[in-house]
């Protein structure tokens, strides 16, 4: 709502007292406890996360270490894609849907987009009366024609209402990588030491990320593993749909993914298609930069190739990515291709 309101004016109050106020029956209001250590378990994640040799086990630890040792329910670790100026959902944990590849515009992120954006923690304690009233104005908006449609879209993980919700910004090297938001459906859930640990934790992340995926495209590719007996194809043959112009790609008619994730499924898709290669190198694919419209600055190719793994995953089909070994991975067919190409965009 930024370019909505205009702050005119604000009061600033010195506080003189502070005296504690009794209930109706003269005891005092109890003090919550707190829900774990944080701080012990910022340390535990922290010694898991030093350990991880490669993306997939670093998100993982990231995402059962919220859970386990911060006692946190609900979170969305989303990536920024500078190019799109928009955030992409890679991992979460607590919601129906996973999300994975799950997109949206930088200015419609909500506290995550903030958090990014300005490069700090956020924090509200008591936020579902204003989420409502921002889903009305958008539902609004949307029945009158002043906003598009969705269209096709992977369903966004998140809490129908949610009251607490924090924001953590992803930094490394100076940049703004993402960001973590974790939520819960209780009021006043989170405060300065929840901030504080998962600052700490979100710093070692983001660097982390960094690290691994340059590790990974720098090195030589190990020896790939050695390639099970083909298959034999069962069943009607998958339809692949590509969009030239964002790198839009359907599956039978079922939206998939978009963005550098999907011109990666669809250029190993036409190297399989035509000439019958499923393993390839995380090299060919930074080689290949432009065709994959890769950004110049922070590409994040590593990261690209696991989302689409992931994508994949949760789609469940006869079509899937693996890795095989350092700097490798191998696209896995139960079905045999039929490509097409579009040069516009999907309608809606």
């Amino acid at each position: 709502m930024e370019h909505v309101f205009q702050l005119r004016g604000a009061d600033v109050y010195e506080v003189l007292a502070i005296e504690p106020l009794a209930r109706g029956d003269g005891t005092a209001p109890s003090i919550l406890q707190p829900r774990c250590d944080l701080a012990a378990g910022a340390r535990a994640v922290s010694a898991r996360l030093a350990e991880c040799g490669d993306l997939a086990s670093l998100l993982q630890t990231a995402m059962d270490g919220l859970r386990r040792d911060l006692a946190v329910d609900h979170a969305i670790l989303w990536l920024l894609d500078e190019s799109r100026q928009s955030l992409y959902a890679l991992a979460s944990i607590g919601y129906a849907h996973t999300g994975t590849g799950a997109e949206l515009p930088l200015a419609d992120a909500g506290l995550a987009g903030v958090a990014v954006h300005e490069g700090v923690p956020l924090r509200i304690g008591h936020m579902a009366r204003m989420y409502r009233y921002g889903q009305n104005l958008h539902q609004n908006a949307r029945d009158h024609g002043l906003v598009p449609d969705a269209g096709a879209a992977i369903p966004l993980p998140g809490l129908a209402t949610p009251c607490s919700q924090l924001a953590v910004p992803l930094r490394a090297r100076g940049r703004t990588v993402g960001a973590l938001l974790v939520e819960s459906e209780s009021d006043q859930f989170f405060g300065y030491d929840d901030e504080d640990a998962l600052a700490l934790l979100c710093a070692q992340l983001a660097q982390a990320l960094a690290t691994l995926q340059s590790a990974d495209l720098d090195a030589a590719p190990a020896a790939p593993a050695v390639a099970p007996a083909p298959a034999v194809p069962i069943g009607p043959p998958l339809r692949l749909r590509h969009f030239r112009r964002d790198d839009t790609v359907f599956i039978d008619g079922q939206y998939l993914i978009k963005g550098v994730a999907g011109a990666i499924l669809w250029k190993v898709a036409c190297e399989a298609h035509r000439h019958g290669r499923t393993d390839f190198t995380t090299r060919e694919l930074r080689l290949a930069g432009e065709a994959l419209r890769l950004p110049g600055v922070q590409d994040n190719l590593g990261v690209r190739l696991l989302l689409l793994q992931r994508r994949l995953a949760d789609w469940g089909g006869p079509l899937q990515i693996e890795r095989t070994g350092r700097g490798r991975f191998r696209l896995v067919l139960g079905r045999a291709l039929v490509l097409s190409e579009d040069g516009g965009g999907p309608s809606s």
